[in-house]
């Protein structure tokens, strides 16, 4: 089980980070949809900055920062709040195990 309260430390428990080793950009947003057809909205929570508008007009090029596309391209957030019940939990985990067998 994940700790969100230990001696000396506090989580805020609204963020659940995932990195799907093996998988690219394309099978990521398939596993979105995946996963937004059993009812559950993922989303990509830390998009690179040389990614967005703003940045291409200055010149940033993600191609200049592997490190941080490496992490935009497989990474995935779930749903993470204090409302979750555990039969919650269990469809969220039971539906990305499922989603990550079809993509």
């Amino acid at each position: 089980p994940i700790q969100h309260f230990k001696d000396g430390m506090a989580s805020s428990m609204h963020l659940y980070l995932l990195r799907i080793n093996g998988i690219g950009a394309i099978q990521r947003d398939k596993l979105f949809f995946k996963m937004a057809e059993c009812g559950i909205a993922c989303l990509v929570h830390y998009k690179p900055l040389p990614m967005m508008t703003a940045y291409k007009k200055l010149g940033f090029d993600i191609k200049d920062f592997p490190n941080a596309f490496s992490q935009y391209q497989n990474e995935i957030s779930i749903p993470l709040h204090t409302l979750l019940s555990d039969d919650d939990v269990h469809y969220v985990v039971d539906s990305l195990n499922n989603s990550l067998l079809s993509i």
